[in-house]
């Protein structure tokens, strides 16, 4: 049986369709405060106490009534009244509205003089001063960081509702083994699902990885139809492309719809968007780069857009060390290494291809060249994505000649180019 050619869709419109196409799931789940950070919340959060609850000492010293207190200095030292003595954080008894500090005070026992005048409310947090009962702490959609975490006990909450999106992960195919065998001839160790977990489940999702499953077609329909029961999204690694084994969107069609199959996308472009009982599946392809690919390009947008939040790589400019030739007509992610030299980031592209996950261990950024935009020359200054800290970034071994300046303009998520 000959397959027919893939139709690629854009990238761009893809990312719009599925973005329209398959609403937030309704999920939340309620975890512990001191638990919480990297979760989003549900709803607004508000506090059930007041902080402090009542008048507090900010020095220590004694509690007075200001007015007392009125025309005090070096010179004229004045007398208090049944002063109240109290250390920071003690409470103001009913009646004292200043705290004079123990460094203005002399005198002793029974007798004690200010040497300076204290106004109303001196060196007191007022009840209320940091939150009142009622307040919001975090409004809905927040992300959870960990100075959050101490706010939110202090003010009382112990628990709360964060979003919560499930994500199946499907691997297939005959030749695909456990992690944990020794792969004979032909055979490879399943290693997709496990970077689509961890990259999944930074940003938030509980995700769960299914038994392997061989090139049977009724074998594969019965596993993502498991997977779309269980699960907000599923995605499927590899059977993908358009091989005598490739199965994924005849059975997710057969299940439901194929909204997508094959993107303007390199790597990743036998990928597949479809839907089944109205979620999204998602077909990655089996070669690794391009299933990290279609999970960072594809996966994650659709998690932020249902309002969780992606760890992607901080953006810095960098001059290429080498020219890049992509294809006008897609959309290319060329992974670099980059290094300091001086004030300036160096990139090199490394080599191109769908398959070996040494090029990413090497990688510390990559660039998304847009498509229309052809070749980038040696030299031009390109925004590039870091996959790792930047103070991780090392200085070059050897300083390069400046190359004559091409800038190019991010804009967005995306880099439109232009050509030198």
């Amino acid at each position: 049986m000959v397959r027919e050619r893939l139709l690629l869709r854009p990238l761009a419109e893809v990312r719009d369709m599925m973005l329209g196409a398959f609403p937030r799931p309704n999920r939340s789940v309620r975890v512990p405060v001191a638990g919480a950070t990297g979760r989003v919340t549900v709803e607004p959060i508000h506090s059930p106490l007041t902080v402090p609850a009542t008048d507090i000492a900010a020095r220590d010293g004694f509690a007075v009534v200001s007015s007392e207190t009125s025309g005090a200095d070096d010179e004229n030292p004045v007398l208090l009244r049944e002063p109240c003595r109290v250390n920071t954080g003690n409470a103001i008894p009913p009646g004292y509205d200043a705290v004079v500090m123990i460094e203005d005070i002399t005198g002793g026992e029974g007798a004690w003089f200010t040497s300076r005048a204290a106004s109303p409310g001196e060196h007191v947090h007022p009840a209320g001063e940091e939150i009142r009962s009622g307040d919001l702490i975090l409004p809905a959609g927040h992300l959870i960081r960990p100075c959050d975490i101490g706010a939110l006990l202090s003010y009382g909450i112990t628990g709360l509702d964060v979003q919560a999106v499930k994500v199946g992960l499907l691997p297939t195919g005959s030749e695909v083994i456990p992690a944990g065998e020794r792969p004979g001839p032909g055979e490879v160790i399943e290693s997709n699902t496990a970077v689509a977990a961890a990259w999944l489940g930074e940003a938030g999702a509980t995700c769960t990885r299914y038994p392997i499953v061989c090139d049977d077609q009724r074998l594969l329909r019965q596993a993502i139809a498991k997977g779309v029961r269980e699960n907000d999204l599923l995605l499927v690694s590899a059977g993908s492309s358009a091989g005598t084994r490739d199965f994924t969107a005849g059975v997710i069609g057969d299940l439901g719809e194929v909204l997508v199959h094959g993107i303007a996308m390199k790597p990743g472009k036998p990928a597949i968007i479809g839907r089944v009982d109205g979620k999204p599946v998602i077909g990655m392809p089996g070669y690794p780069i391009a299933a990290m690919t279609t999970v960072r390009e594809l996966a994650l947008p659709l998690l932020v857009e249902w309002g969780f939040c992606a760890p992607y790589g901080e953006r810095l400019h960098a001059r290429l060390a080498r020219t890049v030739q992509t294809d006008p007509g897609f959309d290319e992610y060329v992974f670099l290494t980059v290094s300091r030299s001086g004030d300036r980031y160096i990139a090199t592209p490394l080599p191109r291809g769908a398959g070996t996950q040494m090029t990413v261990v090497r990688a510390n950024a990559y660039l998304h060249v847009p498509p229309g935009t052809g070749s980038i020359h040696e030299g031009a200054e390109v925004e590039i994505l870091l996959t790792g800290p930047r103070a991780l970034i090392r200085e070059s071994p050897g300083s390069r000649r400046p190359a004559p300046e091409h800038r190019v303009q991010g804009v967005g998520a995306t880099l439109p180019l232009k050509n030198s």
